[in-house]
């Protein structure tokens, strides 16, 4: 018995489908924070399919592939196919992706703490500022030093006569 969610003509980010969706994963205990379902029809291995982008409350991404028929055709989780056993059963299927989120919850962590981001070209740091600032006081205070050596051995020999 199928227990399929999704029409394919009504698919959109208002359907009640989407919504079911959202709240199935939320009973899993995956909160979906972010949704988009964009209204562009693909196609990829003979297969006619539309796109359901989630993104969670820890950044992870789930797309589903949903075909005519309103079957899932491919689940990418974070980027990468994952399968699933339970096409027919989209409630299940949805468990089977809450499982797989959980299970690759602290190697996802540790892949977007270790990606380093660049701040965008119209955003300057005070760093160089910063830099050129604590050079210029360096060098004030070299000289500064070099003065008093040379007021102390001017007074050295003085001192000595």
């Amino acid at each position: 018995m199928k227990n399929l969610l999704f029409t394919f003509a009504d698919l959109s980010a208002k359907s009640t489908a989407a919504k079911q969706v959202v709240r199935y994963f939320a009973r899993a205990g995956a909160n979906v924070v972010q949704q988009d379902i964009p209204s562009a029809v693909k196609r990829s291995s003979g297969v006619t399919y539309r796109e359901m982008d989630l993104t969670f409350a820890d950044s992870q991404q789930v797309t589903l592939r949903i075909k005519q028929t309103g079957d899932i055709f491919q689940v990418l989780l974070n980027g990468k196919a994952l399968p699933i056993k339970d096409q027919e059963d989209h409630v299940k299927a949805i468990a089977e992706i809450v499982q797989a989120m959980d299970s690759g919850r602290s190697r996802y962590q540790k892949l977007l703490a270790a990606a380093k981001v660049r701040p965008p070209a119209g955003i300057r740091t005070a760093a160089p500022r910063m830099e050129q600032a604590l050079t210029v006081k360096r060098d004030a205070l070299k000289a500064a030093i070099e003065n008093v050596h040379e007021q102390i051995s001017a007074l050295a020999p003085a001192a000595a006569a």
